[in-house]
């Protein structure tokens, strides 16, 4: 198997940080012709990574592509077994997809379009309460393993908060959240986790070094 991947999309993150976790028997491969490239296009007609190849045919979608791999090499877990469980973490992972990270997009812009103060702290608050949000379900959630496919779909997100928020002098977005403090304390230690997060920082800093001098 092979996973078309880039060392900066935090999509293609999370499945890193569970192929490490598992030591799964998957290559990690640079996306053919590059990102959109027609080759990526016939894989996965959005253009978009990551994309699973197992034995000539593809799966996209990272959350996809991680429930498979789960089902196929189930230890070590990283799934509960109470399917009431696994489906609150479900909730919780289309809670980041669907409301956290795009709460980080505008932020994201800004680094292209140099908006003034206004806009920064208004893309601030957009993304403060999602992050109140999530502060407020991390307690709802019950972690039966070490490390949880939720923690690894969440972790680059963070991760991305966390340098935009020193990039645009915000508030760091662990200040003041306890839960979320204590859940980055955990998950962020997972060796899986913390050799993805840094792997994430080599490949950014060489394309936006900007984002790093501080």
């Amino acid at each position: 198997m092979k996973l078309y991947n880039a060392a900066i999309s935090p999509y293609a993150a999370r499945c890193r940080i569970q192929i490490r976790h598992k030591n799964l028997p998957v290559e990690l491969v640079d996306p053919p012709g590059g990102m959109g490239s027609p080759d990526v296009r016939a894989a996965n007609p959005s253009g978009k990574i990551p994309v699973l190849e197992v034995d000539g045919t593809t799966l996209a979608e990272s959350w996809s592509i991680m429930g498979y791999l789960e089902a196929l090499y189930p230890q070590p877990a990283m799934q509960s077994d109470d399917p009431l469980i696994r489906a609150q973490h479900d909730a919780f992972v289309r809670f980041i997809d669907l409301s956290l990270a795009p709460a980080l997009f505008p932020l994201f812009a800004a680094l292209r379009s140099h908006p003034g103060d206004d806009a920064i702290k208004q893309a601030s608050n957009g993304l403060s309460a999602q992050l109140d949000i999530l502060e407020l379900q991390l307690p709802r959630l019950d972690y039966d393993q070490p490390l949880e496919l939720s923690d690894a779909a969440l972790l680059p997100v963070v991760w991305y908060a966390r340098v935009l928020g020193r990039h645009f002098a915000l508030a760091d977005c662990l200040s003041g959240r306890p839960n979320f403090q204590n859940w980055w304390q955990r998950a962020s230690g997972a060796p899986a986790a913390a050799q993805t997060l840094d792997e994430m920082q080599a490949g950014l800093a060489a394309m936006m070094p900007a984002l790093f001098e501080h």
